[in-house]
């Protein structure tokens, strides 16, 4: 997930080995050489399979709270169930639902759109050019700047007033559970709204000023939204040293800096969250308008577009198949949480609340008869605490999408690819078949969680897995290891020469 500093660097423990970037437990295989528990043996059987999960499980003795479950997709046999019923916080893996609720309910196709809507009289907009969203998690400045280039080309000078409108979504732009750290900045915990630009997040610059003394010099895109108080300073010498706060204060950001800066040192970039997503979008776009020369005034106005306003452009999302794998690949909570509200307004009602999208997953889930005992949702990222869910309900709504034929390609190619992208670039590179993991990586402070496929020689042969470890703060080196032996172990029984003439074709 984006809250990669959630997770704690963690020391070298005495009774490991570092192998391959992953920490072994050497008491684990009191008898087994580097070798050997770099490449585990392949089990022949299901029966085989299970009781070497099982032996890998009970080694690691990470406790009771590690829920794992493991199901032949071709044969429906479960090869491990430890703790499955148990529900759990999946951190990340949380977004395995609101994914795959996404494909089931909107569709692989289902594009969010933005709309540019005004009335043009000769070289003016008149009554009002109104920017109205419907969810569009990849709308950027470029984007406005397209809007903008668009009134240019027709003409447009002059604009009496700049509205946003982000009426599809309700005005809750928090995320549940996203108040557990109030004072974070960073953008793994963006805001969401209708209208949102640049992932809710905005790029503090700064960079010493000529001489030894100076002021030193911030800048910020959308610069209207910002009233910036810049107490920074030059110093001949020294390491920088930049504190930023900021607070909302009707439509404008206050961003307090203080600090020094080495005289002839490199800019420095700083990415942060916004407060007000609409507000912010607004004065983006007054940047966009005003880089054509158009004239536009200073504040922007949030509302509801004039109900006569023509529609003067549109933009259109990528499909929804290609958003979700900023969920799968990248862990991006902030499309996970706009996704959320989308179904809740797409398939509820509007405005759009994320109370609702849960809703609605959970009706999914009863529908296609997964377990939802423990289930507790509370938003669409896993993010923080509240969430919970069982690795048998993850296993099991994992199984019916990839025996869905409509939906299984663009589900599977949204989640993450051991050895090659995303969260699991640096993970599963010595398999017996490259690409064969598929997965979905969840950690907080106490959380490691791993679900998603190991896909065998045919797409019959695949099997699905769940791993959800709690409480291991201090542990997530070991819980890693574990999960990441098991898939190992499935991918050398799917691969084992002798599996490959007897597994069902």
């Amino acid at each position: 997930m984006r809250s990669r500093n959630l997770a704690r660097t963690l020391p070298q423990p005495k009774a490991f080995v570092v192998l391959g970037g992953l920490w072994v437990l050497l008491a684990t295989w009191p008898s087994a050489s580097l070798a050997q528990l770099a490449s585990p043996p392949a089990a022949h059987s299901g029966a085989e399979l299970s009781a070497q999960i099982r032996d890998l499980v009970a080694g690691a003795a990470l406790g009771n709270k590690v829920g794992l479950s493991v199901i032949d997709l071709s044969t429906h046999q479960v090869l491990a169930s430890s703790n499955a019923a148990v529900p759990l916080n999946p951190a990340s893996n949380m977004k395995l639902l609101t994914a795959s609720t996404a494909m089931i309910e909107l569709g692989p196709d289902f594009r969010m759109r933005t709309g540019l809507y005004g009335r043009i009289q000769g070289d003016a907009v008149s009554g009002g050019l109104c920017l109205k969203g419907h969810a569009d998690p990849t709308l950027t400045s470029a984007d406005l700047v397209l809007f903008a280039q668009r009134l240019a080309d027709e003409g447009v000078r002059q604009v009496d007033e700049l509205i946003v409108d982000g009426s599809y979504f309700d005005a809750q732009t928090l995320p549940p559970a996203f108040d557990e750290q109030p004072n974070e900045v960073a953008p793994f915990r963006a805001a969401v709204a209708a209208v949102s630009v640049n992932g809710n997040a905005y790029t503090l610059r700064v960079r010493p000023g000529t001489t030894d003394g100076a002021a030193g010099i911030a800048s910020v895109d959308a610069s209207g939204y910002f009233e910036i108080d810049n107490g920074l300073t030059t110093r001949a010498k020294g390491p920088p040293n930049v504190i930023a706060a900021h607070r909302q204060r009707e439509d404008k950001l206050i961003l307090t800096l203080r600090g020094t800066l080495p005289l002839g040192g490199s800019s420095l970039a700083y990415e942060r969250r916004v407060e007000s997503p609409l507000h912010y979008a607004g004065y983006a776009f007054i940047d966009a308008l005003r880089a054509l020369r158009i004239q536009v005034p200073k504040r922007v106005v949030v509302g509801p577009c004039p109900s006569d306003a023509p529609l003067i452009g549109t933009k259109l999302s990528p499909p929804m198949s290609e958003i979700l794998t900023r969920l799968g690949k990248d862990s991006d909570n902030f499309v996970a949480e706009m996704v959320l509200k989308t179904i809740g307004a797409e398939r509820k009602r509007k405005p759009g609340r994320s109370a609702d999208g849960v809703t609605v997953v959970v009706e999914v889930l009863k529908r296609l008869a997964v377990p939802t005992a423990g289930l507790s949702m509370v938003n669409g990222s896993g993010l923080f605490h509240g969430n919970a869910v069982t690795s048998a309900a993850l296993v099991a709504i994992l199984a019916k999408l990839y025996e869905n034929p409509s939906l299984r390609d663009d589900f599977v190619a949204h989640l993450a690819v051991g050895g090659v992208d995303g969260t699991l670039a640096h993970r599963f590179r010595s398999l017996p078949a490259p690409r064969i993991v598929r997965a979905k990586t969840g950690t907080l402070d106490d959380v490691i969680a791993l679900s998603g496929y190991v896909l065998g020689p045919s797409p019959s042969s695949a099997i699905a897995f769940s791993f959800l470890a709690n409480s291991v703060t201090g542990k997530h080196a070991q819980a890693r290891d574990l999960i990441d032996h098991v898939v190992e172990a499935i991918a050398a029984y799917l691969y084992a020469p002798a599996q490959k003439a007897t597994r069902t074709p």
